[in-house]
């Protein structure tokens, strides 16, 4: 019983001191600050008639994720994205959906395809949806309401509250 117990701890000691040098506990243990920005900056909504869910939308204020690539003053841009019931070209942004920031309509929106790094970082993404990077004008605005749209639904509004700096 003792030589058992000799060797359970030797083992055990080899299992945990492999890991014990600082460089294996950090990349167990480094928290994943881009996705926890992300995850913050994430708001969601279901499109629902007749008591059945026809679609879930979601948008990501990048500005806040990604501010010194997504700088307030070239854009509001937003990750948006939509699970939905109606077929869903791959290539372009559909007629059928429609997005407006505080009444403003977008610049550009862009699809973001599965091998793209935005689509692998940002929360949310489902292997069933389409994933579009829309970008709005400048705007000094402390709070923003989306409205996503798809047709023949009534559309949903996601609010996003930009941060206050900090002194």
């Amino acid at each position: 019983m003792k030589r058992f117990l000799f060797f359970t701890a030797v083992g055990m000691a080899l299992v945990f001191g492999g890991c014990s040098s600082k460089s294996c506990k950090e990349g167990i243990l480094q928290p994943d600050t881009i996705y926890e920005k992300a995850l913050v900056n994430t708001r969601e909504a279901q499109v629902v008639r007749s008591l059945e869910t026809k679609a879930s939308v979601s948008a990501t204020l990048l500005n806040e994720v990604f501010p010194n690539r997504y700088r307030y003053d070239k854009g509001v841009y937003l990750f948006v994205g939509a699970i939905t019931d109606r077929k869903v070209p791959d290539e372009k942004f559909p007629d059928f959906f429609h997005l407006k920031l505080n009444g403003m309509d977008p610049v550009s929106v862009e699809p973001v395809h599965r091998d793209n790094e935005l689509y692998t970082l940002m929360p949310s993404v489902n292997r069933w949806g389409r994933y579009y990077v829309a970008v709005f004008p400048p705007s000094k605005a402390k709070s923003f309401k989306l409205t996503f749209g798809i047709d023949p639904y009534d559309p949903v509004v996601l609010t996003f509250q930009r941060p206050t700096p900090r002194r």
